[in-house]
């Protein structure tokens, strides 16, 4: 039993920030998403013995659990536009990934004003360094230094609201 414990535990911790993730961008609510995700790995746990591809069955418990979510807690919603807009999420998960990573890049309110944006795209897009930077946005090298630090700090806050606590996360 303990090697089943094992390895159940090696399981979840791979995959759980990946299924939390799938679920959290299909419900757009944290509690919601880790309820789904409990009863779903619940199910794995009971199941575990029998599946010969973990992460495959963990995808389709999760499409079944938030079908289920959806007709009980609001039959009102189209569940097939819900999966529609991103159908290839539960084939391999790195959608969900690149769709988080967008948001949360795209979102405006991680940056004080456009030049911030700008700023953000040339050092994590673009590769620049500070000092090229600097020289791009007439700004010193240690208030982009400086600058830079803020919006990924926020940045990472926003992936932590969304359930990524860190970079493996979304791997």
């Amino acid at each position: 039993m303990t090697k089943k414990k094992d390895l159940f535990t090696e399981m979840h911790s791979k995959y759980y920030p990946l299924i939390f993730s799938a679920v959290y961008t299909k419900v757009d609510n944290v509690d919601d998403a880790k309820d789904i995700c409990q009863e779903v790995f619940i199910k794995f746990f009971e199941k575990f013995g029998e599946i010969e591809n973990y992460r495959k069955w963990l995808y389709g418990a999760l499409r079944l659990a938030v079908f289920d979510f959806y007709r009980k807690s609001r039959p009102n919603i189209n569940i097939d536009e819900v999966f529609d807009d991103i159908s290839l999420t539960f084939v391999n998960g790195f959608r969900e990934s690149r769709i988080i990573i967008n948001e949360a890049i795209e979102n405006m309110d991680n940056f004080d004003n456009e030049t911030d944006k700008i700023m953000f795209d040339l050092i994590a897009i673009n590769n620049f360094t500070y000092a090229q930077t600097a020289k791009q946005l007439g700004l010193t090298r240690r208030q982009v230094e400086y600058k830079y630090k803020k919006i990924t700090d926020r940045i990472i806050d926003y992936l932590r609201k969304k359930g990524i606590d860190n970079l493996e996360d979304l791997l």
